[in-house]
C-alpha cells in the first residue's frame, strides 16, 4: 500500500497539525516496514525532521502570490492532484480541509470543529464560506479521525456524519517532555524566564476560548488570600502579538487586581518547557474549549500537578489525575490552585498520578490505530 500524506504543515512542527504529522509519521516507520508513504507539499522541502519521501508539487503562480489562496488551491486542487499522480492507494489529509472532490480514497484527521461551534472563530465572510467547503467536502472522506470522543460527538452534530465512519485516535506527547529531575537545569530555565521557585505556569494560546483572563482573577484572589509575595504566574505567550476582540488582553485585568508585577508573559523556546513544566509548583489549564488539550499531557509527561478545565475533551485527557474545577468558577479555580500550592502530599500524589496518566498515550499507539484505518479504508473501496 502507498499511502500520501498532505504536507501542508509538515515544515511547521510548532504548529499543531505539523507536530502531529511528524510524530505520526516517526512512529509508522517504526511499526510499518510493508507499506510506503509520501509526503506531499505545496513548497519545496526544508525540513530535516523526518526521512520520509517528500514531493513539492507547487500550486500556480498566481494562486502562490497570497497565502491563503495557495491553501485553498492545495487543499482542494493541487493537493488531491499530485495524490493521484504519485498513484497513491490512500490520501491521508491531517487537519480539516478534505477535497471536495477526492481523486484518491481519502482519511481526513480532525482535531476539532471550533469555528463551527464557537461564533467568535468566523470572525468574516471568507472564513464562514471555508468552513463551509470543507464541512461539506468532509462528507466525502471515506474515513474520518477523530482525536477524542468529544471531537467525534461534535462531528456528527454539526458535521451530520455516521458515527461508524469515524474512529477516535488519541494524540500524545514528544519523547522531549519527560521529568527534568537536574536542580541546576531547572534553575538555569527558571532565570531565563524570571520567575521564582513558587510559580503557577500557563501554556496554551491566548484567544478567548483558553479562559486566561479568568486565570488571572483566580490567581489574583489566590495571591491576596494566600499572602505568599513569592508567588507569581507564568503565562506563555505574548499579548502584544496577537489583539482584537478573539484575544483579549489579560493586562488590564491584572491591573485592576493589582497583580501586574506578580505575572510574567514570555514565550517558551521548545528546549526550555519540559524545564519549566518541572519546575512548576502546579500547571493550571483554564480552557473552555479544546479538541484534545495536548499541553496539560505534557505537562503531565514532566511530573507536574495539573489544575484542569472539565469541559469538553480535557476530562478524557487528565482522567482522574488532575484536580478538575470549573473554568468559569473564580472560587473554585483559586481553591483548586491553593490545595496544591499548600498540600505536599497532594502535589506529590497528583504529579505520580500525571506520570502514570501521561504514560497511557503513546505515539506508537496512535500509529497503530492509524494503520487500521488505512487497511479498512482500502478495504471498504475495494468492496
Amino acid at each position: 500500500m502507498k499511502i500520501g500524506i498532505n504536507g501542508m504543515f509538515f515544515q511547521t512542527p510548532t504548529v499543531g497539525s505539523g507536530a502531529y504529522v511528524i510524530q505520526l509519521l516517526k512512529a509508522l516507520r517504526e511499526i510499518d516496514t510493508e507499506n510506503e508513504y509520501v509526503v506531499l507539499g505545496p513548497q519545496p522541502n526544508k525540513s530535516t525532521t523526518s526521512n520520509s519521501p517528500y514531493r513539492s508539487y507547487p500550486v500556480p503562480t498566481l494562486a502562490a502570490k497570497n497565502d491563503n489562496i495557495e491553501k485553498i488551491v492545495w487543499e482542494q486542487l493541487t493537493g488531491p492532484a499530485a495524490a493521484h499522480k504519485e498513484q497513491v492507494d490512500l490520501f491521508h489529509v491531517p487537519y480539516f480541509a478534505p477535497p471536495l472532490i477526492p481523486r484518491t480514497p481519502t482519511i481526513v484527521t480532525i482535531q476539532d470543529v471550533i469555528p463551527l461551534r464557537l461564533p467568535a472563530y468566523q470572525p468574516n465572510g471568507k472564513v464562514k464560506a471555508y468552513m463551509k467547503l470543507v464541512a461539506h467536502a468532509s462528507h466525502h472522506a471515506t474515513k474520518i479521525i477523530a482525536i477524542s470522543e468529544h471531537v467525534k460527538q461534535d462531528i456528527i452534530d454539526v458535521l451530520h456524519i455516521p458515527a461508524e465512519q469515524i474512529q477516535v485516535i488519541y494524540q500524545a506527547t514528544g519523547d522531549e517532555y519527560q521529568p527534568v529531575t537536574d536542580p541546576a537545569k531547572i534553575a538555569a530555565a527558571r532565570a531565563r524566564y524570571g520567575v521564582g521557585e513558587r510559580y503557577i505556569f500557563y501554556l496554551g494560546g491566548m484567544d478567548q476560548r483558553k479562559n486566561v483572563l479568568q486565570l488571572v482573577r483566580a490567581f489574583a484572589q489566590l495571591y491576596k488570600q494566600s499572602g505568599d509575595t513569592n508567588l507569581q504566574l507564568l503565562i506563555a505567550g505574548n499579548p502584544e502579538k496577537q489583539t482584537g476582540a478573539l484575544f483579549p488582553d489579560p493586562r488590564p485585568v491584572a491591573a485592576s487586581l493589582g497583580v501586574t508585577d506578580k505575572i510574567i508573559y514570555h514565550f517558551i523556546d521548545e528546549e526550555d518547557k519540559a524545564a519549566i513544566y518541572s519546575g512548576a509548583s502546579v500547571f493550571v489549564f483554564p480552557s473552555l474549549y479544546e479538541g484534545f488539550g495536548l499541553t496539560p499531557l505534557e505537562a503531565m509527561a514532566c511530573g507536574a500537578p495539573v489544575v484542569c478545565s472539565n469541559r469538553t475533551s480535557l476530562p478524557e485527557v487528565v482522567g482522574d489525575a488532575a484536580l478538575s474545577v470549573d473554568p468559569e468558577n473564580t472560587n473554585a479555580m483559586a481553591e483548586a490552585i491553593h490545595k496544591v500550592l499548600t498540600d505536599k502530599d497532594l502535589q506529590q500524589d497528583l504529579s505520580a498520578r500525571s506520570l502514570q496518566r501521561a504514560s497511557m498515550f503513546s505515539w506508537r499507539k496512535t500509529a497503530e490505530q492509524t494503520l487500521a484505518v488505512y487497511t479498512e479504508a482500502l478495504a471498504q473501496r475495494k468492496r
